[in-house]
């Protein structure tokens, strides 16, 4: 898809429009694609100062996900920078843009909307940057396509939600094993509007997500949204399934693994409980990989 086509995103209208719970999901786009450490699918090797770059990104990363927001002005600095080194670098544009993209969400949880439209102008244009480079970077393409899904309701522009799901579906078919472009799907799924809203695609990703977690508090969170996906899809069984093979866990899940089962013998997994999760899971995330 050509990134030129996400220019009618009106960035001056975000910090005006976003509401509180849009304001949470974007943050936790942010911090939520941090939860399993890994490089993304099929990059070519940097040079040696981009790569330099490139791993404290990931360094910046962390520590962002762990809550210290201190490291955000640095992580920006240190990608503008880069970029101005290495304009043809789509790596650095997509680590700019990813950076951009945390430091405006982090603006607007901390009411401070000036900082944020500015951070969420620069956020989407370095992302297209990258992806002019590289048409099929697709990180840059899911990251793009994740924010185009939740701001095109909020920015009443509905061509842009459908472009954005089919900007992570591209990513996905890229780069299949790559856990960030899975984590932008899968995630954004229950935000969709019906209509839009795959659930097999959901599945797919959330299945590849349990394979390749590691037991403890985030992999168990994600097996509960698999059972809450179930639930969802009329396959109580299977979500009861998933819910006890987390409710003895011991971890910070299986106390929601417990509420589930017992609202589940009630007849009925609240659908606002299985939204709440998937909005919360970023700070959860957070907390649970500190430990």
């Amino acid at each position: 898809m050509d990134c030129r086509q996400a220019a009618d995103i009106r960035w001056d209208q975000v910090c005006k429009q976003v509401s509180k719970v849009a304001t949470l999901i974007l943050m936790w786009i942010f911090v939520l694609l941090a939860v399993f450490n890994t490089a993304w699918a099929h990059a070519p090797a940097p040079a040696v100062g981009a790569k330099q770059v490139l791993e404290q990104s990931r360094r910046y990363q962390y520590q962002f996900r762990t809550g210290d927001a201190t490291v955000l002005a640095p992580w920006v600095a240190m990608l503008e920078e880069a970029t101005k080194a290495e304009p043809g670098n789509a790596d650095l544009w997509y680590w700019q843009g990813y950076a951009y993209l945390a430091l405006g969400a982090h603006s607007l949880m901390a009411q401070k909307p000036e900082d944020a439209m500015a951070a969420m102008k620069k956020g989407p244009a370095a992302l297209m940057r990258a992806l002019k480079l590289n048409p099929d970077h697709a990180e840059a393409l899911s990251q793009l396509g994740g924010i185009q899904t939740l701001l095109g309701p909020v920015l009443q522009l509905p061509a842009m939600a459908p472009r954005g799901v089919a900007q992570m579906n591209r990513a996905v078919e890229l780069a299949p094993n790559s856990i960030r472009v899975r984590l932008m799907r899968a995630f954004a799924g229950p935000n969709l509007p019906p209509e839009l809203r795959n659930t097999a695609n959901e599945a797919e990703d959330l299945d590849y997500l349990i394979e390749v977690a590691e037991w403890g508090t985030a992999g168990d969170y994600i097996r509960i949204m698999r059972g809450d996906l179930s639930f969802e899809t009329g396959h109580p069984d299977l979500a009861r399934a998933m819910y006890r093979s987390v409710e003895g866990s011991g971890s910070g899940a299986s106390m929601d693994a417990k509420a589930r089962l017992a609202a589940l013998e009630k007849g009925s997994v609240p659908l606002a409980d299985i939204k709440a999760l998937r909005t919360s899971a970023g700070s959860q995330c957070a907390m649970c990989h500190v430990k």
